[in-house]
């Protein structure tokens, strides 16, 4: 019992550190919660909004809701008004979202919604709006490729090596059970 405690609170530490060495990004992290737990009561739908409070936008994210208090304080996650309610007690009658909805929020995720918050709050366009833009190609001097030089960089920060190229014939197997669905014939 107590090694499986001291296991969750050095994962907690570990995950907690993570969140503190980068940004968290509105689209990749915030997105996908507020979507799935928040946008069916202050979404788009104007029918089903609740409370006048929205948070698909930013424009409307900020503004007080029928309260009077803003839900999302840039840089002040304690005194947002959303982090206050989606951490009160389940039963209770102003706990974000509510019971009856069917949503829920894991810890993990109150915690990156906390986090955003005391980040600043950042909100970025929907993706499919954004133009794409080329990253400059990480430097390495044996990459033979710019996708090389990618992959090298994300195996360094998880702390894993490149493996050599496989063989011409796996190579071979691989494409051709991706293409036709069989293995190859010896012609």
């Amino acid at each position: 019992m107590k090694h499986s405690l001291v296991i969750t609170i050095l994962s907690a530490f570990a995950i907690t550190s993570l969140w503190a060495e980068e940004k968290l990004e509105f689209n990749q992290d915030i997105r996908p919660i507020l979507s799935n737990a928040c946008f069916h009561c202050h979404g788009p739908d104007e029918k089903k909004r609740k409370s006048g409070l929205r948070f698909d936008l930013e424009s409307d994210a900020f503004k007080p809701a029928k309260s009077g208090d803003p839900a999302i304080i840039k840089g002040n996650a304690e005194e947002s008004e959303l982090v206050i309610r989606i951490f009160l007690p389940d039963d209770d009658d102003d706990h974000m979202p509510p019971i009856d909805s069917g949503k829920s929020l894991t810890k993990e995720q109150k915690g990156i919604l906390r986090k955003w918050i005391d980040q600043g709050a950042e909100y970025q366009g929907h993706w499919a709006f954004t133009a794409p833009k080329r990253p400059a190609v990480p430097r390495y001097s044996d990459a033979k490729h710019p996708i090389d030089a990618f992959l090298k960089n994300r195996l360094q920060t998880e702390g894993l090596k490149m493996r050599k190229a496989a063989p011409r014939e796996t190579l071979l197997r691989r494409a051709t059970l991706d293409l036709t669905g069989l293995p190859p014939t010896l012609e």
